[in-house]
């Protein structure tokens, strides 16, 4: 497993042959990714493994994001002073079905919030914003410090204060 690489999604990667076991996250990817990306609406990245650099392990997409302040929590609010805080959605992240419940999709998290504070350090990022699917999906998001913006929401968040980038 540690040939794992996250790279942009290019038109060697088969897409077809990938199932998350969630048809929309599927069609997107083989129907929707590349078109996002030539309309600079998102940037696909998938995971892959060196041995086999065509096949789609799991994927995630980065978009850029506002969201009013008046939105974050009191704590995560603190100290800006404009009304719009920036940010980046993660507005996909799935991993195949025959990858699952190996922990790759912590790794996949892991290398998404890890570009999320690369671009910070470029760009001024406040937060990461995901859309979960189901609670199921909040419940793994929770897990790794994201904050629901409010009771039931699928949308959360993670400030990007506490999150530095590898070196």
């Amino acid at each position: 497993m540690d040939d794992l690489q996250v790279t942009p999604l290019g038109p060697h990667h088969d897409r077809a042959a990938f199932t998350c076991g969630e048809a929309t996250l599927d069609r997107y990817l083989r129907e929707q990714a590349s078109q996002d990306r030539k309309r600079s609406l998102a940037r696909c990245y998938v995971l892959t493994r060196a041995s086999e650099p065509a096949r789609v392990v799991g994927y995630y997409t980065l978009s850029a994001h506002s969201l009013r302040l008046h939105d974050l929590p009191e704590d995560a609010a603190r100290g800006i002073p404009y009304r719009d805080v920036p940010g980046v959605l993660v507005g996909r992240m799935a991993l195949d079905v025959r990858e699952q419940g190996r922990g790759l999709g912590e790794r996949l998290l892991a290398a998404a919030v890890e570009h999320c504070a690369r671009l910070e350090s470029e760009l001024g990022l406040r937060v990461i914003v995901v859309d979960a699917l189901s609670e199921g999906a909040v419940r793994f998001y929770e897990r790794f410090g994201f904050q629901r913006f409010g009771s039931g929401d699928l949308r959360l968040f993670l400030s990007l204060r506490h999150v530095r980038p590898r070196t």
